[in-house]
């Protein structure tokens, strides 16, 4: 059983962690009611977006209790196999909105972050900062994901979009990769095999996957893979 004690204590740590100065300094304390502390699903992406963990405590939900958009689009890849990123029970957010449960027969996905802080508007004022190579080595060394992923003890990663998964690849397996995401993916459907990788004590299957923002259509169209869904199917069933 996983300690929700420490689960607190780390999102205490991860909240009160200001190292980096160009971060934003905003952000919500984790509920651990939104989160599920058995997945066996986690979820990797490269930062906090502006509105929706940060402003809520719940990942993908904003402060009103509504999904976000890349909430909305992982979630049809997350169903195709049984997980969802809805909590498995309702979650009162910061703000007082309730976020509903998951439907019957769902599990909830564990989601966190390569960097635990939202990095900022950019300076030409058009979407976010991306952050730095420095900043995501930094909330790397900082203990904070491989601390997270320890405690939840999950069975497969998926590393959501190019940037999380160079970066994962760089700082924590520190092994080398094809510079295409689309072509790493490809890869790893012709061999028939998620990759496992030992990652501290645990082993783990580690599956990078498109980003699911609703504009970018390799995401759409991997959800039509459907071997890439067998193969999950087998590793979370087998």
């Amino acid at each position: 059983m996983v300690d929700c004690d420490q689960l607190r204590r780390l999102y205490l740590d991860i909240q009160n962690c200001h190292v980096c100065p160009h971060m934003d300094g905003e952000k919500a304390l984790r509920l651990v009611d939104g989160v599920n502390a058995q997945s066996d699903v986690f979820i990797i992406s490269q930062t906090l977006a502006a509105n929706q963990l940060r402003k809520s405590g719940v990942n993908f939900f904003q402060a009103d209790g509504r999904l976000g958009n890349t909430g909305k689009s992982l979630e049809g890849f997350l169903t195709t196999f049984g997980r969802t990123v809805y909590p498995k029970q309702p979650v009162m957010t910061s703000s007082g909105s309730m976020i509903p449960k998951c439907e019957p027969g769902y599990v909830t996905a564990y989601n966190t972050e390569i960097a635990q802080c939202y990095p900022g508007k950019s300076p030409t004022g058009r979407g976010d900062r991306t952050a730095s190579s420095q900043e995501l080595r930094t909330c790397v060394g900082r203990g904070f994901l491989v601390n997270e992923m320890e405690l939840i003890g999950p069975r497969l990663l998926l590393l959501m979009g190019k940037a999380s998964r160079d970066t994962f690849f760089d700082y924590v397996l520190e092994v080398q990769y094809p510079e295409s995401l689309t072509e790493h993916i490809q890869e790893i459907v012709h061999a028939r095999r998620i990759p496992l990788f030992k990652v501290g004590e645990l082993s783990l299957y580690v599956l990078p996957i498109q980003h699911a923002s609703g504009a970018n259509p390799r995401f759409r169209s991997m959800l039509q893979n459907h071997r890439l869904i067998e193969m999950v199917k087998e590793v979370l069933y087998d």
